[in-house]
């Protein structure tokens, strides 16, 4: 039988590669290629934090610096803490040199402020978030997310400075810096500092006009309109359009003053309520004494003037000084303790550079220099202390110095020496024996009627005698003094202008007399019914028929 030769398959490997496999290895290492041109010109990624994501969007919120855009949001999530908002944005490569430590973001939208509307683009296109450069060297990758814009860029040219209040609400971030109504700068930041229980404003006064801060420049709060009522008076003051409403803050070197030095960045200022009392603070030196008044002290406030005669010495400390301990009890002549500042700076140029003020005040203490309460403004209440000379005042033999201060003696003044001389007089009137007089004078009034009674009587014999059969026998020289005594008398007939007169005058004297007895009753009850009103008396009440 014959053996076929084609049963058994041969098998024969192929050693060539096959240029198939081209395409897909080409197609491999371009997708690799992409794949890391992708990532490798990937920008960097960095975080937003803040506490509301309106209207940011991931994927098409943009990132914009100057208009242009630099980079894109990637994702809006809630922190870990549930508490804030994270936003993860990827910066577009070759933008890394924006981003600085002192780099700020902002969500740009359409929003009115004191400065106009501003963000009306965003309308139509969306919110967007503004990137503004930092200048500081160092890179960080989480920054806050602002609310509104920052008010001066990081590397604008200017000084910044910190201003220290006492009292809260004064300034608002925005608020113009003024110089002499002027805008030079604007306030950043207003914030409360715990440590120094102040609170901190952060000023920005833009070049070229930080050249006006120096060393001796004063700030004060520039109200739209300020109304102030003191022992000075009543003062109302009316700021520029700037201020009207939002209020701000002005500087400037007091009058007299030397400009002083430029000032340095972040320098310490603080800030005053307005600029009358800045004067205050110019004077530093001071010599204290102590006041004990026996009159109230309602309406006099720390702050008000001392004054001699108009001219201002010093200014009152503290009302009432009661960190010391004083020997006196509030029931046995208790006395208020005032403590003045003597400042001599005031008088600098008004009395001569060699005047020495405290010798002059101890002596003027022995010959009767006195401080007294005195209305400031009868509008308010206010008070002041006067110093001046009283030479009917008693010598003062007090001891000079209470726990190391010097004690000036005081009076009363002012109200209270009207109020005292009234009530003397008042006492005086009430001593008066009025009740004899008025009974000296009615029985004199009687005695005066009685006699009219019989010069009557006198006048009707004389007429008698004139008219009779006898008197016509009498010589002629009687006869005429006897005519010229009848018309005399008949001047004090009834009927006549004297007799008239004199009734007339006698009647008025009872009706003052009657209308003067109720007075002098009250003055008998209440001696200072004259500046006081008395009490009404009950109305009488009439008796009832029995």
């Amino acid at each position: 039988m014959t053996e076929n030769k084609y049963d058994v398959a041969q098998v024969e490997k192929i050693k060539r590669w096959s240029p198939v496999w081209i395409i897909p290895i080409v197609t491999v290492l371009i997708g690799a290629w992409i794949l890391y041109y992708h990532f490798s010109h990937q920008g960097k990624v960095i975080t937003l934090i803040t506490t509301s994501a309106e209207g940011i969007e991931a994927g098409k919120t943009a990132i914009k610096s100057r208009s242009v855009d630099v980079g894109m949001v990637e994702s809006v999530v809630l922190s870990d803490n549930l508490r804030q908002v994270e936003i993860k944005a990827r910066i577009n490569n070759g933008m890394e040199k924006l981003l600085r430590k002192d780099s700020a973001f902002w969500v740009v939208k359409p929003q009115i402020g004191r400065e106009g509307i501003s963000g009306l683009g965003t309308l139509l296109s969306g919110a967007y978030i503004q990137l503004q450069p930092g200048a500081d060297g160092e890179e960080v990758n989480a920054f806050t997310l602002l609310d509104a814009p920052p008010l001066a860029s990081p590397d604008a040219k200017g000084i910044r400075v910190e201003l220290d209040s006492d009292q809260s609400g004064q300034l608002n971030a925005g608020d113009p810096v003024l110089f002499r109504g002027f805008r030079v700068g604007t306030v950043q930041t207003s914030h409360f500092d715990p440590a120094r229980r102040k609170m901190r404003y952060q000023l920005f006064i833009s070049a070229p006009y930080d050249s006006l801060v120096t060393t001796n420049v004063r700030f004060w709060k520039d109200s739209g309109v300020a109304f102030d009522m003191s022992a000075q008076g009543m003062r109302v003051e009316m700021g520029s359009l700037t201020t009207l409403f939002s209020g701000g803050v002005s500087f400037d070197v007091p009058t007299g003053w030397d400009l002083g030095e430029q000032a340095n960045e972040h320098q310490d200022y603080q800030l005053f309520d307005n600029k009358n009392s800045i004067a205050d603070s110019l004077y530093t030196v001071h010599k204290d004494y102590l006041l004990f008044f026996n009159d109230s002290v309602r309406g006099l406030l720390p702050g008000a003037p001392v004054e001699f005669r108009g001219i201002r010495l010093g200014t009152v400390a503290q009302v009432p000084f009661l960190q010391t301990a004083f020997k006196q009890a509030i029931d046995d002549n208790y006395q208020i303790p005032v403590l003045i500042r003597i400042e001599p700076d005031r008088l600098a140029g008004k009395l001569g550079d060699n005047f020495d003020l405290e010798t002059r005040i101890k002596q003027a203490g022995d010959h009767g220099l006195r401080a007294s309460l005195k209305s400031a403004s009868l509008l308010t209440g206010s008070l002041f202390v006067d110093l001046d000379f009283y030479p009917q005042a008693k010598p003062w033999d007090d001891e000079r110095v209470v726990n190391g201060y010097p004690v000036l003696p005081t009076t009363s003044g002012g109200l209270v020496q009207i109020q005292q001389k009234l009530m003397m007089t008042l006492d005086k009137i009430n001593g008066l024996p009025l009740n004899p007089m008025l009974t000296e004078a009615t029985s004199t009034l009687a005695q005066s009627q009685s006699t009219l009674r019989e010069l009557q009587k006198t006048l009707k014999s004389v007429n008698k005698i004139t008219e009779s059969q006898s008197m016509q026998q009498l010589p002629q020289d009687m006869q005429r003094t006897l005519r010229e005594l009848n018309s005399s008398m008949k001047g004090f007939q009834p009927g006549s202008p004297a007799y008239n007169k004199m009734v007339d005058n006698m009647q008025r004297l009872d009706q003052v007399l009657r209308e003067l007895q109720p007075v002098l009753r009250t003055l008998n009850n209440k001696s200072n019914a004259l500046v006081f009103q008395a009490d009404n008396g009950n109305d009488p009440q009439p008796k009832r028929a029995k």
